[in-house]
């Protein structure tokens, strides 16, 4: 609910900005960071990218270098540093920039028009200080003011860049103290606000809020909610269409905290499945343990990937349970509205003497905007993917040991054993898997006892079929059936010897009908596809439906 001042200003009460700044840095990944303004560090200190820091006059009471890959301080005025065209000389393109510094629109203007021409495509450039909460804190000089905060008139940015750029997008959200200005659809090649410069000074520069009309200014745009606003969500620039009329989802796994969740499998499973949450138009979190309990806005689904996870419900939200791996231990099936398997022999045990049509079977999926056939002439070779287990051989590369088999491993643990010769790498970014599996003609699967005797077939049989590669994977009980001709499994050592003959004898159609089928993968088992079935299945529960047998 707005908060409105005795003179009409809006007060802004929303999560503060340094907090704000903080999830931001961590939906948009920027890869150059560029703030003006950067005084104590407080707001320098939340970036983890490369860098670029500008300040006349630094008074630094943060460690502000952290976990930076480069941090490159310029101590004058950003008037200089744009004049010297040092965004160019670094070879830097902006995916976030954050613009405070002198609180005078002419300057903000300027430093706009010089960060929009170094912006990356999907660059955004936040505005500080747009939200004053009185017209006092607006004068052009900051002696006359009659209050110990003083945000100028920076807050003209807004009408000047709603009448001179129409073509980009204005998002005003409601941080405390005084708000931010998210400025998306940047276009470095635009040159109306340069052209219109002289005008615009002409026109705005004796301009004050209340001869301006305090009202007139803040109906001019929505004020969001800055902890629901979109820029709080995992895929802000894919949310589609009238998101804000549909449920927003929370993806909750099992990670201790925020700062552990790229180390976590599940992590990356749950940012696919955002992905496609968000391009079918809902806002979508994805919460660690840490952060359970901090979505609690009625109307919302809460989506608990089942491993280790045990979630409680929270009253007003829909409560989904996905069962995707550590079998049904402990599951406290009283918390959940409806439960998704990914087994089909999970499902028929778990659901002995419970509530009919409360239960769907679900496999896991892939990532249908990482794994596709990429565009290889020729595949060689068998590789895999995963980490050492402790106390536990991985059967998949034993079995490929015995065999005299050369196996690419990347991942973990490897180098202090006898596969030490296989080792690649100890690892492999997310979004460089899909070459390894788009250049390999095997990749060998296999999964945690629990899994394997449980019927939990891993995801990545999926991620190497979307690829074109052939999975050679630990038998688990079941395959879907449009993939099983398509799969080759084992359970020992000769039924593995016996996979990989298999594999290496495909007929050319065989092999030119698999990359038809890897191509056609997305339909069926795509993150997109299970986030349909989710949603309809949302959309069909009784919120009255209790888990007792009917």
């Amino acid at each position: 609910m707005k908060r409105i001042a005795e003179d009409g200003c809006h007060l802004a009460t929303g999560l503060q900005y340094l907090s704000f700044f903080e999830r931001l840095h961590q939906t948009v990944e920027p890869d150059w960071y560029l703030e003006i303004g950067t005084q104590t560090g407080a707001s320098l200190a939340l970036s983890s990218a490369k860098s670029i820091s500008v300040d006349p006059v630094y008074r630094l009471r943060q460690e502000v270098v952290g976990q930076k890959p480069a941090l490159y301080a310029f101590q004058e005025t950003s008037d200089a540093f744009f004049e010297a065209d040092r965004l160019k000389t670094l070879g830097a393109r902006v995916d976030m920039a954050f613009l405070d510094g002198m609180h005078l629109f002419e300057y903000l203007l300027r430093d706009f028009i010089g960060t929009e021409k170094h912006a990356s495509k999907d660059g955004i450039i936040l505005l500080h200080d747009c939200l004053p909460w009185n017209v006092a804190m607006t004068s052009r000089k900051r002696g006359q003011t009659k209050t110990s905060s003083w945000t100028g008139d920076v807050w003209k940015m807004v009408p000047i860049l709603q009448k001179y750029r129409p073509d980009l997008s204005l998002e005003i959200v409601d941080a405390a103290p005084t708000g931010l200005v998210i400025v998306s659809s940047l276009d470095p090649k635009n040159r109306a606000l340069e052209k219109n410069y002289d005008a615009i000074l002409e026109e705005f520069l004796d301009v004050e809020l209340d001869s301006y009309g305090v009202d007139r200014y803040f109906s001019s745009f929505p004020i969001q909610d800055a902890q629901t606003s979109r820029w709080m969500s995992e895929y802000p620039f894919g949310l589609s269409a009238g998101w804000e009329n549909n449920p927003d989802i929370c993806i909750k796994i099992a990670a201790p905290s925020q700062a552990k969740v790229e180390n976590w499998g599940d992590y990356h499973f749950a940012r696919g499945l955002a992905r496609a949450f968000s391009r079918q138009g809902h806002r979508t979190t994805i919460a660690s343990k840490e952060n359970w309990n901090a979505h609690t806005a009625p109307g919302g689904i809460d989506l608990v990937l089942r491993g280790r996870a045990q979630v409680s419900r929270i009253p007003g939200r829909k409560t989904l349970f996905w069962c995707i791996s550590k079998g049904m231990r402990d599951m406290n099936y009283d918390e959940a509205d409806h439960v998704f398997w990914a087994s089909p022999t999970e499902m028929q045990e778990g659901m002995k003497g419970r509530a009919k049509g409360i239960s769907t079977f679900l496999p896991q999926a892939f990532d249908a905007d990482l794994m596709n056939p990429g565009d290889a002439k020729t595949r060689r070779g068998i590789v895999f993917v995963g980490r050492v287990r402790a106390g536990e051989e991985r059967k998949a590369i034993k079995y490929a040991k015995q065999a005299n088999e050369e196996v690419k491993i990347w991942g973990p643990g490897w180098r202090d054993g006898p596969y030490a010769s296989y080792v690649v790498d100890d690892a492999v970014a997310n979004a460089d898997l899909p070459a390894i599996y788009q250049t390999a003609e095997i990749v060998l699967n296999d999964h945690t006892p629990v899994m394997q005797s449980r019927g939990l077939l891993s995801n990545r049989v999926f991620d190497a079929l979307a690829c074109g590669a052939i999975p050679v994977s630990e038998d688990v009980g079941f395959l879907p059936d449009d993939i099983a001709e398509f799969v080759y499994t084992f359970h020992d050592q000769e039924s593995f010897e016996t996979a990989i003959k298999k594999a290496r004898s495909e007929t050319a159609t065989k092999r030119k009908k698999r990359v038809a089928f890897a191509k056609a993968l997305a339909k069926a088992h795509s993150f997109d596809a299970r986030a349909r079935c989710i949603l309809d299945v949302a959309a069909s529960i009784n919120k009255d439906r209790k888990w007792a047998a009917e």
